[in-house]
């Protein structure tokens, strides 16, 4: 088994068998080939995949890739239970109830789990379209298939050994937060940091404090089950020691889940570990969650019924009458000869018929279809161009987006209207500030911004 993750700054493979990781890779990538998780240059970067795996004489072209959560929407609801049948149809309606963006620019993903007789947990992920297409663009480039996709967060919530935990991982450019319950990730962030070149005190500050919002907001609507200070803590990637000497919880080594070469460093691939938890049994999993993200439209369709009926009957059909045709060789050869004969005739009749006219015909047939796809494609042109501006635009928005703010709706036509609710006021303004900050937008306003109830604020903002 072969598990690979793509950062922004570099990618990482190891190869499992069985509950032995045999090899781990790393290589690091030039800036600007993936951005926030999102592979931008798809032939350099499966030119990279490539020369890693050559390096390290990994052959396996079957993969299990992870995405990153930062343009992920992730979403907890309870349904009454329903019949097994009757679970799709509530699963997609719920998920277009608590999208904050038309499922139609997502690929979504979900799991049901019974919590009691009475009531479901449906645990649903949407992804932009584009991230995921280039993804596997990407992979299919580099030689490589993958029917088992999973984003960052969720793989690193399997390589805890406690039911109720925190799980941090920290990388270059961004960093990941999973809130666990009785092995149930119920909340997850992923975000970038506001610069590769912030220092490390300042990055373990970024993280520490998205931290306290994270569980504070958890706390907030789940006063009867709080976090508490007893929790246990896992911190992966850059910036372990730093950021654990800060921290008010108990922070614990990461688990041995799995069985590693000398060298090899746990911390590091903490991702892909995780990946490969997805498929590897290491007694009874802490977690209960387990979504394959990979969209149906890439997944081999199963063979149809007639197919293979077909099929069955061909066998069956050339069993009986085999031993005729061996009975008869000196037939068959004189019936093809005959038939090769016949078949050069009929050509020969078919070129000298109506060629000249059947060429006219379709070059003119030919000259209509150039027309008509010179009268469509300016059009087709500005509205490819117009799409990924949305898609660039939504991108921002959602992984600028503070964890203690909850997003309601989000259309999008002359400008891009947000609503939502947050705590307070600071909390709205600094997000329209970090907006603001990207530049790419021309204008960032709050149109609307009242205090519902203590502690809820609803607000509204338009950019331009």
């Amino acid at each position: 088994m072969i598990t690979l993750a793509i950062e922004d700054t570099c990618i990482r493979i190891i190869e499992v068998k069985g509950k032995q990781v045999e090899k781990a890779a790393s290589l690091p990538l030039e800036p600007g080939l993936v951005e926030d998780g999102v592979v931008v240059d798809k032939v350099t970067v499966s030119q990279r995949i490539k020369e890693l795996m050559t390096a390290h004489s990994i052959a396996e072209k079957q993969v299990i890739a992870s995405i990153s959560g930062i343009h992920s929407i992730y979403r907890v609801v309870n349904i009454p239970r329903l019949p097994g049948k009757m679970l799709a149809e509530a699963a997609k309606r719920e998920m277009d109830r608590v999208m904050p963006v038309p499922l139609s620019e997502l690929y979504t993903s979900w799991q049901a789990v019974p919590v009691s007789n009475m009531e479901t947990t449906i645990y649903m992920v949407g992804l932009p379209r584009n991230t995921i297409d280039a993804m596997l663009e990407t992979l299919h480039e580099a030689g490589l298939q993958s029917r088992i996709m999973d984003i960052k967060p969720l793989a690193l919530a399997r390589v805890a050994d406690e039911k109720d935990a925190i799980i941090i991982n920290i990388q270059p450019a961004s960093f990941d937060i999973v809130i666990m319950i009785d092995g149930f990730p119920e909340l997850l962030r992923s975000l970038p940091f506001p610069s590769e070149s912030t220092s490390a005190p300042d990055k373990a500050a970024v993280v520490k404090e998205e931290l306290g919002r994270t569980v504070t907001f958890y706390n907030s609507s789940r006063k009867g089950n709080p976090i508490t200070a007893s929790i246990a803590v896992f911190i992966s990637g850059e910036l372990r020691e730093t950021l654990a000497e800060t921290l008010d919880y108990p922070v614990k080594p990461l688990p041995e889940l799995l069985s590693y070469p000398e060298d090899f460093d746990a911390s590091e691939y903490t991702t892909n570990i995780g990946l490969a938890l997805k498929e590897v049994k290491v007694g009874k999993s802490q977690v209960r969650v387990n979504i394959n993200v990979m969209p149906e439209t890439y997944l081999p369709k199963p063979r149809p019924i007639i197919e293979i009926v077909s099929w069955a009957f061909i066998l069956v059909a050339i069993a009986v009458l085999g031993p005729l045709a061996i009975l008869t060789p000196q037939a068959v050869s004189e019936t093809l000869s005959l038939q090769a004969q016949v078949n050069s005739a009929q050509i020969q009749v078919q070129v000298r018929q109506g060629t000249k006219a059947a060429i006219e015909k379709l070059e003119a047939q030919l000259e209509k279809a150039k027309a008509e796809r010179d009268t469509f494609q300016q059009p087709l042109d500005r509205f490819e161009a117009q799409r990924a501006k949305v898609n660039g635009d939504l991108s921002k928005v959602t992984s600028l987006l503070p964890g203690i703010i909850d997003l309601n709706s989000i259309s999008y036509s002359e400008s891009i209207v947000i609503k939502g609710t947050a705590p307070d006021e600071a909390t709205i303004l600094g997000y329209c500030r970090s907006l603001r900050d990207t530049g790419r937008f021309s204008e960032v306003t709050v149109s609307d911004m009242h205090e519902v109830e203590y502690n809820e604020w609803d607000f509204t903002l338009a950019l331009k």
